[in-house]
């Protein structure tokens, strides 16, 4: 390639170079894409993801990638966009595939990923309102529609994160400075034992000990046990423990259930605490009818993370922590001036973002959820999750159907994950193997949980865009073959 440039800036891309630079990438994707859409690729290049010392040949492609030296002599963009597609790609697990059906899927929408694109490309910086008024408006309309989403009030505001995560570190910021005269010493946050681990995290990243987090135990539904959080509750008032942050969650990783939130709420209030709602898989589903229901009671939360990279579809980093009054979030996250920053805006509908969150420096992100609803609307979302929701309950069914199967349902289906094992008293040991014989198809790749009366169980999580009936037909038919296969039947 032939370098026309001004030798003064090296770095600098002509139009022509920039030009050709997308158009390949752009078209390695396309390629990436319909080889998925065509199922030339598989779900999952690892069939165990447990055990990851058994997988040797993602090691090997570790290894064989690694770079020690410093690159002194500059490459050809065709030569690493090569080793990106055909090296970096062909490993691990795929997210992009309409087969990935573990952990909480993540589509990945390509109208988001442009619009991340552009927010890089243009590289506007996001810290206060003045610098990009036209950008910080897109990112407010955004986070406005999430609170509506979710359905908060005018007073509502939001912060846009890369992941839950943080989002539930800020909720926990957030409880801890409405009660800012309490011992923190003495402070107490509860989450149930099927709330996300970053509960726990987000809570000592705040300051607290981790002793100080109180861990619920769940019903027979698997949601908090309302009963036990009541005697607790009561219990550390009474050894002068103050009780500042209620969380529950509005989908639990393991098995898609909903706390009562409508109760959870009522409780808080009662108590003067903080409630926090973790909605980082299940939240945008209120969007559908039966999601409203299921998720009744979560607009009277204080806060409430949601990941956009879920139940919205796309690309990961787009999350974001909702508070219903946007007070709140002012009183955790404000920071003084600095002589070198321009000025903050002094009118509330102006968001300087750097007082809203912990970050000073980062990308405009509204972009990546902006462009998609703005491109196909809210109600094509909503249809979106309306399917999976029927997905998951027509692959239920189905498995209930099949020989050696038992469906572990413990509550009714409420959000599109299945749980099932093997009938009978087989153990973990025999579970763990027939997923691994599944996933070993590569048609599909799930993963399995842990259940308390049922040890290791197989767990399907349905919420990639282009997971269809077909995908979920092919998934019965490996689940059947493989469960046959376990049992030395045909194959």
């Amino acid at each position: 390639m032939t370098h026309d440039r001004d030798a003064a800036r090296p770095l600098e891309l002509s139009a022509e170079e920039v030009r050709a630079l997308v158009k390949a990438a752009t078209e390695h994707l396309i390629a990436l894409s319909a080889k998925l859409d065509r199922r030339e690729l598989p779900a999952s290049y690892v069939f165990d993801s447990l055990n990851v010392n058994r997988y040797d040949e993602g090691r090997n492609v570790s290894y064989s990638l690694r770079e020690d030296e410093l690159p002194h002599a500059g490459t050809d963009f065709h030569v690493l966009l090569q080793q990106v597609f055909d090296e970096a790609m062909s490993n691990g697990t795929l997210h992009p595939h309409p087969g990935f059906m573990a952990h909480i899927p993540s589509g990945g929408l390509i109208q988001g990923a442009v619009g991340d694109f552009i927010a890089r490309a243009v590289n506007r910086f996001a810290g206060v309102w003045i610098a990009a008024p036209g950008f910080q408006r897109i990112e407010s309309n955004v986070i406005r529609w999430f609170c509506t989403m979710l359905g908060y009030g005018a007073n509502s505001f939001g912060y846009l994160t890369t992941g839950g995560s943080l989002a539930n570190f800020m909720a926990v910021r957030c409880a801890l400075t409405a009660h800012e005269d309490d011992d923190r010493g003495r402070a107490v946050v509860y989450v149930s034992s099927e709330a996300h681990f970053s509960m726990i995290k987000a809570s000592t990243m705040s300051g607290l000990r981790a002793a100080q987090v109180h861990v619920i135990g769940v019903d027979e539904n698997y949601g908090m046990d309302l009963t036990e959080l009541r005697s607790r509750i009561a219990a550390d008032r009474a050894a002068g423990l103050y009780p500042v942050c209620l969380t529950g969650t509005a989908g639990t990783t393991n098995t898609g259930a909903v706390d009562d939130l409508a109760t959870l709420a009522r409780i808080a209030r009662d108590e003067g605490m903080w409630f926090h709602a973790d909605a980082c898989f299940g939240g945008f589903f209120r969007l559908t009818e039966r999601g409203k229901a299921t998720l009744r009671g979560i607009e009277e939360a204080d806060s409430i993370s949601v990941d956009a990279h879920k139940s919205l579809f796309l690309p990961h980093g787009i999350s974001a922590l909702l508070v219903k009054e946007r007070s709140r979030l002012g009183e955790a996250f404000q920071i003084p001036g600095a002589a070198y920053l321009p000025g903050f805006a002094d009118e509330p509908e102006l968001a300087d973002f750097a007082s809203y969150g912990p970050e000073l420096s980062r990308e405009i992100r509204g972009l990546t959820a902006w462009l998609p609803l703005k491109m196909h609307g809210v109600p094509a979302f909503a249809a979106a999750l309306d399917e999976k929701l029927d997905l998951a309950q027509y692959l239920a069914n189905r498995l209930s159907e099949v020989d050696g199967l038992e469906l572990v349902r413990p509550h009714a289906l409420q959000l599109p994950v299945v749980i099932f094992k093997l009938g009978g008293d087989q153990g973990s040991a025999r579970n763990a193997e027939l997923c691994e014989l599944i996933c070993s198809r590569g048609n599909v790749y799930l993963t399995t949980t842990e259940l308390p009366e049922h040890g290791l169980v197989l767990r399907v999580c349905i919420l990639h865009h282009k997971t269809d009936r077909a995908v979920v037909d092919q998934l019965i038919d490996d689940i059947a073959c493989s469960v046959r296969t376990l049992n030395g039947g045909e194959i």
